[in-house]
């Protein structure tokens, strides 16, 4: 496709982003009401459906407040649809939704085993219909360099081949499955072409996309799924620099890739000997690699990718790449629906919620541990004030708690604006201290900050069998200090986040934490081991799990420890 056709696909994307933002912004201003009626249609859809006749939708529809439907819907956890998942699996229909399905989405979420997600078209459009024009909006608003319009790197992958359940409805991870539907628009977009993204060895894939990125100057951004998953890259862009350098000069293609002979001929033939471009390039890293993005790319002008919750801890590694440029947080979703659009680059923790992908109710977070809690919709909720949401989506999940608590911050008009804290399976709570995600992050954030220590990830187990019990920290780190000294400060730093586990430390029934360095790569191979399990998501999607509560995955950690605190 021709650079002036690209060019032009992407203007006319910005200005079609810029009229979808004002949209959303002038519906935020009467969310409530629009939230409504994303049940109203939602019960009026699926009214037919097994699970529609049952609970009387047609009826319940006639509430526009949607006080009927909470009474008489309970609500749900996704062991309550296995039975009917497994028969949509089989491929009967109108069990949950009305609509076809056009994919089972696999959970890309850090606790238990991966769950299917029924996803239909009209669900799935929701992700397009905020990343691709929103989100865009957002970017051409507070981002865009009006100086040009060139294409990015994007290392999203949907590897592998399609899985299929029984009944033949496609399997695979909801990200994956937007980039696979995209594919005649991806040469408009981004460098890579459509076949590095779906190797099946994520170093190759990464390297390709690095080749490709190297040689065209002008790239205006740079975007990953995950925060740990775009630091990764940059560090293995500095690792192989020289192959990457000799390649750009000499038009060759390092053999150390696990790729087939095609492909290689492919990348080849796309990327022809270009020695000026990598004198630029030796030039830009002659004194390191601190702050080297905007040298080698003085065009870009952000870098995306999900910096909420516990990844906010990679924003400090991020930034010895990346320097002053951008970190935008775009979005908060979940395979069960789009949550929330981060409206504000430079606050990345905040994002406006949707109104129309998921009709949500909200538990107060005091209520979370009970069975069948009352609730209040975006009409009851208080700012300042924690909550877990539940969604009604558009695919057959009704009242469904989604396991994620949020803190309503603001409101945009009646729209709440929440920030995500931790999902409510990685909360320890081993002596009444309930100890979330958000404060782990917190102590390890502040750990690196007070020992200037450089932290590629990390992950938590309990240990009950100390006495007291306590938590295990295993952390990646390259040349810690002292294991004593780190253990020591990284309490001081958790008790400051969650000040209850103050009085549990001096009353002796809560052990100080173990902190255990692991060796590098440990974390990948974690992620590995999680890949090889099940139905992974694509991996891309895969996240760390904060708390780890397998057996195998427990073992592989202690196997990796190098040093540990006593």
């Amino acid at each position: 496709m021709g650079a002036l056709t690209s060019s032009t696909f992407r203007a006319v994307g910005f200005l079609g982003g810029r009229l979808m933002l004002s949209r959303f912004e002038r519906t935020a201003h009467r969310g409530i009401v629009s939230n409504r009626k994303t049940l109203t249609t939602i019960l009026e859809a699926n009214k037919g459906t097994e699970f529609g006749i049952a609970r009387h939708f047609d009826e319940l529809a006639l509430d526009p407040t949607g006080r009927a439907f909470r009474q008489a819907v309970p609500l749900s956890r996704y062991e309550d649809y296995a039975e009917a998942i497994q028969r949509m699996e089989r491929g009967e229909n109108g069990i949950l939704t009305a609509d076809d399905l056009l994919f089972f989405a696999v959970s890309s979420g850090t606790t238990g085993r991966p769950k299917l997600v029924p996803t239909t078209k009209k669900h799935h459009g929701f992700t397009f219909k905020y990343m691709g024009t929103v989100v865009q909006g957002v970017i051409s608003r507070h981002l865009h360099s009006s100086s040009t319009t060139d294409r990015g790197i994007d290392l999203m992958t949907f590897s592998g081949e399609p899985k299929f359940a029984s009944g033949g409805t496609p399997i695979g991870g909801a990200t994956a499955e937007a980039v696979r539907r995209m594919a005649r628009i991806v040469p408009h977009l981004w460098n890579s072409p459509i076949e590095v993204y779906t190797l099946d060895h994520q170093p190759s894939a990464w390297y390709l996309h690095a080749l490709y990125g190297l040689h065209n100057r002008r790239n205006q951004f740079v975007e990953a799924v995950f925060a740990p998953h775009l630091l990764e890259w940059f560090r293995s862009i500095e690792d192989r620099w020289d192959e990457l350098l000799h390649d750009v000069e000499h038009g060759t293609l390092t053999s150390n890739l696990e790729i087939e002979e095609s492909l290689r001929e492919h990348v080849i033939a796309d990327n022809p000997p270009n020695p000026a471009r990598a004198e630029q390039l030796r030039a830009a890293t002659h004194d390191g690699f601190d702050r080297f993005i905007p040298r080698i790319w003085p065009q870009m002008t952000h870098v995306m990718t999900i910096t909420s919750g516990s990844f906010a801890m990679y924003v400090p590694a991020l930034r010895t790449y990346v320097g002053d440029l951008p970190i935008y947080s775009p979005s908060y979703g979940a395979t069960e629906s789009f949550i929330g659009v981060g409206l504000w680059p430079d606050r990345p923790h905040r994002y406006v919620m949707a109104t129309d992908p998921s009709y949500f109710e909200f538990i107060p977070v005091d209520l979370i541990h009970e069975d069948q809690p009352s609730t209040v919709d975006m009409e009851g909720v208080e700012i300042g004030e924690q909550y877990e949401l539940v969604i009604t989506n558009h695919a057959g999940l009704y009242r469904y708690r989604l396991g994620d608590v949020v803190t309503v911050v603001d409101r945009l008009g009646e729209t709440p604006v929440i920030e995500f804290v931790h999902r409510v399976g990685t909360q320890f709570d081993l002596v009444g201290e309930k100890t979330s995600e958000d404060h782990l992050a917190a102590a390890v954030g502040h750990l690196s900050e007070r020992l200037d220590l450089e932290i590629n990830d990390y992950t938590t187990a309990e240990d009950v069998e100390a006495s007291p019990a306590r938590y295990v920290i295993y952390l990646e780190s390259e040349h810690p200090p002292s294991i004593e000294q780190m253990a020591e400060t990284f309490d001081e730093e958790l008790q400051k986040a969650n000040p209850v586990t103050s009085g549990f430390r001096a009353n002796e029934l809560l052990g100080r934490p173990r902190l255990a360095v692991v060796a590098p790569g440990t974390f990948r191979r974690l992620r590995g081991t999680i890949a090889e399990s099940g139905l992974p998501p694509a991996t891309s999607q895969l996240k760390t799990p904060r708390r780890v509560t397998d057996p195998a995955q427990r073992t592989l950690l202690e196997d990796c420890v190098i040093s540990a605190s006593s």
